[in-house]
């Protein structure tokens, strides 16, 4: 016993002297009250809350900033919540000072018998002073600048005032610092309405929220919340009897932010657009309501598509031993078809590993998936879909004087197929028709409508510029299909509907704004080829959506990036996979292979048992039969006839059995289902 004495004294005497020698023995210069700031006036203690987004349906997403803080005066959280805290993490806090000798004695023996430093001992006041100040790195350099640090709050600040800046500011898991952003983010209410579970629950975090949180592992937390309620007990702030009904209470917790975490990328593109109209203090910290256009169960199904689309793609490399140590990344648009809302947004494969948002910052060649631009730029010159292309050899000069060389454009599988219609030429993506498309009708029609559809990305001004040479973002090139899937009709995006500051007053508000920038005709005949695309051509992945769907898949040069866009009249996607250091990510890989099934993947899950809607015709576009190889007028028992559409005006004369009564359907219904109208744009 006298030996164990000794060590003790010893023991405390060493760290002491450690502490009075500070810069001399750990090299770390000490802080003076002086130095110290005005803690009380820093931005994480000032009153009000920070601002919350909502989804699309009104409910919490979770606060625009990853950090929730609710600041709290001491005097407004119960006695019972602060005697809980203290009874778990320092229970002797009111009647010692910066530190606690008798903790840090029993914390020294413990981590020099373990050869390491496994226990902090450390009051409450050390623990503001680490969170404030430190980090926290597990070394005796540290521990030494936290102790003399804590002594100097202690001089300038009461227990009361250490107490509320230290249950305003530690940390309590899932981004909830405070006890009063806790109470919110683990049981939708404030500290006033707590239970004495809840109280001890929350009181057992600090210690380690990953560890104890009841949103991860109950059983600990049950445990936790037993530990603070039998010490409650031994410093006499509650009964034993009122400690064992609560924890006889079974834990039951009501999350705040149910869908925190879920959008990332899109929290993020959000704030950055209403700090650069409302500015940064107001954004983060007014306590502002931000209604998002932002569907939580599409936003799931677009995280979920994407995660298992790059686990396959990953899987496909191994079994081919063409894997390494980089997975692919891969980025997701989903848009309202009809107002451009943004409905899901996912930037990459981990947000925690790399904040670019692929979706929205990203560059890309988008090959094939450019084409569309072309064929309806040639419609709008009064070509339709029945007109022959050449699909032979064919070369450009390129360059002038010396400089010049002559450029041949090859289709994918190296072959050629004569004369071919130019639905056919964009069904099968053949790219040598589509050069001479463009040749035909001129590079300036294609630019002039790229622009109308909101495309703002450089283009350059060569024939290559049809197979998609010019880098584009997937948000302005989903965006662009948006208005074809809704009738020519462009809604720019846009992912805030409002913004309502405190007293409910309206900050702002976004409504749709179409515009009219391609004519119906024009963008149903497009739509009609981009069906084919699904039914006939790359893109039969889609199919097993089993509703009409008009989409158009993207392979760069070498498969360096791989695209599938596409769209119903409500929702309008678009899926991009690729390497952010431009790499193939394999010789054998197509677009209509891998992203297509990611696109199907996420539209099924989000139209789920949605009414199926069809592509309706406009008015002065009527359907008839012609040979899908020739494009010529032909009728119902030819085994080569499709359905093809005429406006008005630009068609032959046609004999009676060629043409066909206007339906509801744009094409053969192919899933069973009734089929309805698309519902009127709002």
């Amino acid at each position: 016993m006298g030996y164990a004495k000794a060590t003790w004294r010893v023991l405390v005497v060493a760290f002491l002297i450690s502490v009075t020698l500070g810069t001399a023995a750990w090299g770390a210069p000490l802080a003076r009250v002086e130095d110290l700031p005005h803690l009380m006036q820093l931005p994480i203690f000032q009153p009000g809350a920070p601002s919350l987004l909502y989804d699309d349906a009104g409910k919490v997403l979770g606060p625009i900033v990853p950090e929730y803080r609710i600041v709290l005066p001491l005097s407004r959280i119960p006695l019972k919540l602060r005697q809980a805290v203290i009874a778990a993490e320092d229970a002797r806090f009111y009647e010692h000072g910066a530190l606690d000798l008798k903790g840090i004695a029993r914390a020294t023996v413990r981590n020099i018998m373990s050869a390491s430093v496994r226990e902090g001992g450390s009051t409450i006041t050390q623990q503001l002073a680490k969170t404030l100040f430190l980090t926290h790195e597990r070394t005796i350099g540290r521990k030494v600048k936290e102790l003399q640090l804590a002594s100097e709050l202690e001089q300038a600040y009461t227990k009361d005032q250490i107490l509320g800046m230290y249950l305003n500011c530690i940390y309590f898991g899932h981004g909830a610092y405070g006890i009063e952003a806790a109470a919110r983010t683990y049981f939708s209410k404030s500290v006033t309405e707590l239970t004495l579970s809840e109280t001890a629950l929350l009181a057992g975090l600090p210690r380690a929220p990953g560890r104890y949180s009841p949103l991860i592992d109950i059983k600990r937390a049950k445990a936790r919340r037993k530990y603070v309620l039998d010490r409650m007990v031994a410093t006499g702030a509650i009964k034993q009897a009122q400690a064992s009904r609560a924890n006889l209470t079974p834990i039951s917790v009501n999350p705040m932010f149910r869908s925190k975490g879920i959008a990332p990328w899109f929290v993020e593109y959000v704030r950055q657009q209403l700090e650069g109209r409302l500015g940064q203090i107001v954004v983060r910290h007014g306590e502002l309501k931000i209604y998002t256009t932002l569907n939580a169960g599409m936003q799931r199904a677009a995280v979920k598509a994407i995660s298992r689309g790059i686990a396959a793609i990953v899987q496909r490399k191994n079994e081919r031993k063409e894997g390494g140590s980089v997975a692919p990344e891969g980025a997701l648009i989903a848009l309202d078809a009809r107002t451009g809302e943004i409905k899901a947004l996912v930037g990459g494969s981990d947000y925690s590993r790399s904040q670019f948002n692929r979706a929205v910052q990203a560059r890309r060649q988008p090959g094939s998936a450019f084409k569309p631009l072309v064929y309806a730029a040639a419609f709008e010159r009064g070509l339709s879909p029945r007109t022959i292309l050449d699909d032979a050899p064919i070369s450009f000069e390129i360059g002038t004087g010396h400089r010049s060389e002559a450029w041949a454009p090859e289709n994918l599988d190296h072959r050629y197929r004569g004369p071919v219609t130019l639905r056919r030429a964009l069904e099968e993506s053949i790219n040598v028709p589509t050069v001479r498309l463009i040749s035909t009708i001129g590079i300036d029609p294609v630019i002039d409508l790229a622009r109308r559809l909101g495309i703002t990305s450089e283009l350059r001004r060569e024939y290559a510029m049809a197979l998609g040479v010019s880098e584009v973002g997937l948000l302005e090139l989903a965006s662009a299909y948006q208005a074809f899937a809704n009738r020519g009709s462009l809604s720019p995006p846009f992912a805030v509907r409002r913004v309502v500051g405190p007293g409910e007053i309206v900050l702002e508000e976004q409504f749709p704004q179409p515009q009219q920038v391609v004519r119906e005709e024009i963008a149903f005949l497009l739509t009609s080829v981009l069906e084919g695309v699904v039914q006939r051509g790359t893109g039969r992945a889609a199919k097993r959506i089993g509703r009409p769907v008009a989409a158009k898949t993207g392979t760069s040069q070498a498969a360096e990036d791989l695209w599938f866009l596409g769209y119903t009249p409500s929702i309008v996607a678009g899926v991009w996979l690729g390497y952010d250091q431009h790499r193939s990510i394999g010789s054998h890989e197509t677009a209509g292979k891998i992203a297509a099934p990611i696109w199907t993947d996420f539209m099924r899950q989000s139209l789920g048992d949605s009414p199926v809607e069809a592509f309706l015709p406009p008015e002065g576009v009527f359907p008839i039969f012609a040979n899908q190889k020739t494009g010529q007028p032909t009728s119902s028992t030819d085994p080569e006839a499709i359905v093809e559409y005429v406006i008005q005006g630009q068609e032959e004369v046609l004999p009676s059995d060629v043409v066909l009564p206007i339906t509801n359907a744009s094409s053969p219904d192919v899933s069973g289902k009734e089929v309805l109208p698309p519902t009127p744009s709002r």
